[in-house]
Formats: C-alpha cells, structure tokens, sequence
C-alpha cells in the first residue's frame, strides 16, 4: 500500500512537474532574501512595502549585473571568432600532415558527411517546433509563479505558517515548528553557502583567466558562480568551458593550464571551503549527491536536478532534528542487523 501511495503520488507530481518545481524554486530566492524582509518588517514597515522594496532592489541588481556582463560579453566574441578561425586552420594542418594523413578530398567528404547528417536532423525539428514552444512557454510561466510564489511567501509567510500550526494538537504542532524552523534555516544555510562558495569559485578562477589573458573572464566567471549550485558537477562543468575557450585562444598549453587552475579550486572547494562554510551538520556524501541529482535529472530534468540536493539536505536536516536517536542519525544497517550477528 505504501509503494502504491508513493507510486501514484510519483505520477502525480509528474503531471504537474511545472507547478511543484516553481513553488519549490521559489524557495530559493524567498530563502536569500527573508532576511532584508525581516528587518524591514521589525523596523515597522508593512509587509507589502518591505516585500516591494527587497524585490525591486534584487531586481536593480540583477540587472547591473547584466548591464556590466552582456558588454564585457560581446566585446570577447569578436577576437575569439578570430581565433576559432585560426585553430580550424590548425586542425586542417593537423589533419593532412600528422599522423592521420588525410587528404584534402576525404576531410571535405567527411565534412560534407557530417553536414548532411546535421541537415537531417534539423529537418526533424520543424515538427518539434511546436512542443518547443510549448517548453519556453512552460519555463516563462514557471518563473514567474515561482517569483509570485516567493513574494507571497516573503510578505504572508510567517502568517500563514502561524496559522496552520495552531489548528494541529500540541504535540504535532511541536513537532511541524521544529521541523519548519530547521528545514528553513538548512535552505537558507545551504543556500548562502554555496552562493559564498561560488563566489570564492569564480574568484579564483577569474584570476587565472586574467593573468593568462583570456577573455571573456566576467561571463565565465558567473558560469562559474551559477555552476556552484549543482554540488560536485556543476562547477567543474562550467569550469570546463574556461578551459575550451582558454584552448581556442591561446592553444593547448594555455588550455592545460585552465584545466589544472580549475582542479585545484575544486580539491580546495572540497577539502577545505564547503567544511568550513557547511560544517559536518550539513555535509552529504558524494555518493548521496550523485544519486540526488541522477534522480531529479531523470525526474524532471535540470530543473530537478538542480533542487534534488537541498532537497536531500532539508530531508535529512529535518529527520535529524526529529528522530528519537540522541544522536539524531538513521538507523545504521549494523543495529538493524545487530540482533542477529553472531557474538553480540
């Protein structure tokens, strides 16, 4: 019955996936800036004006943000076509007199190839065309509800929280308080925490790039600050891309290089800023976040990829703070097994 009841309720959320991921996304964004609200509203100002003004600031700087990146952007683009030329150039050379030996005649028949193979499936896309409409249109509505959703949780929140626990008995009241009060101080914790380890990410990185003279140093910077929210993959992905544009501009030494700055921030990222930032209380093992995050890829794709593991760190923070064990852990597999094992 229990597999069941999870079973459907699995299809369920599946059938409304945009709905549940926008309302869960905007806890996000409602968790980084509940705390400018707060003080608003002990200052005395009323909820509505403290949400508008928080709102409207993060948007202002979001959009400086923008305003000093998309320039930065595409004032980097133009030298780079530049050398994308020239290392095409250069594996056309590779190509006809290294090791391969390929003539002239067989790489523009390999490319024509190629070409005919891409047409084809571009052709296929002109009947997607209208489910890919249908996905913008499901992401612009599903940002939307979830900043919607996160200024009415900013402004009524705490009313609202309030209300529900007083029609529950005592005990269960007890309960669903400590509960909410740890699962939102892990959000916000988990939250700031990588935001402050994606700065400290990009920082170093934009370092690198600068002393190497690569370009497009603010956008891959922010790829990079972006690629810290998904743990363990994310930043090294998007570190990837430095190193790609650090190989087309300045060749396969410059390229190496990028590639061993960016290691070496994520050993530092791992072995000394997430313990320092997290603590014990809030590290999961590499093995659980991989497992998260396959999950919530294979669920409901990026998006649910993206969540899976705060999600995963809210549900153990929550079951910690609950479970009858002092030490506030799971079960281990020895205790349950414990009974059974010779010479206990």
């Amino acid at each position: 019955m229990v597999g069941a009841a999870v079973y459907f309720l699995w299809q369920i959320l599946q059938r409304v996936s945009v709905v549940v991921l926008a309302a869960v996304l905007a806890l996000f964004p409602a968790s980084l800036l509940w705390g400018p609200v707060r003080a608003l509203k002990r200052r005395g100002w009323r909820p509505l004006l403290a949400t508008w003004t928080v709102f409207l600031g993060s948007a202002l700087v979001a959009a400086a943000v923008g305003w000093l990146v998309v320039p930065a952007l595409l004032d980097g683009l133009e030298p780079l076509t530049d050398d994308l030329a020239t290392a095409y150039d250069d594996l056309l050379a590779w190509l006809t007199d290294g090791p391969l030996g390929l003539s002239p005649g067989q790489i523009d028949r390999y490319v024509n190839t190629a070409l005919e193979q891409l047409q084809d499936q571009l052709g296929g896309l002109g009947s997607g065309v209208l489910s890919g409409a249908v996905a913008v249109f499901e992401v612009v509505t599903g940002f939307i509800l979830a900043m919607i959703v996160a200024f009415f949780i900013l402004k009524d929140g705490d009313r609202v929280a309030a209300k529900l626990v007083d029609r529950l008995s005592p005990a269960t009241a007890d309960q669903v308080r400590r509960g909410g009060r740890v699962a939102w101080s892990t959000l916000n914790r988990y939250v700031k925490g990588l935001a402050l380890v994606g700065l400290v990410d990009a920082t170093a990185i934009a370092i690198g790039l600068l002393i190497l003279d690569v370009p497009l140093v603010a956008p891959l910077s922010i790829l990079v600050f972006l690629g810290a929210f998904l743990p363990v993959v994310g930043a090294f992905a998007s570190g990837l891309f430095a190193v790609a544009v650090a190989g087309v501009n300045g060749g396969l030494t410059q390229a190496l290089i990028v590639l061993a700055i960016v290691v070496a921030v994520q050993q530092l990222e791992g072995d000394v800023i997430l313990p320092l930032i997290f603590g014990r209380a809030m590290q999961l093992h590499p093995l659980v976040i991989l497992l998260a995050i396959a999950v919530g890829g294979v669920a409901f794709g990026i998006v649910g990829a993206f969540l899976s593991v705060p999600v995963a760190a809210v549900v153990v923070a929550v079951n910690q703070e609950l479970s009858p064990d002092p030490d506030g852990s799971l079960i281990s597999l020895a205790q349950m097994i414990g009974d059974d094992a010779p010479g206990d």
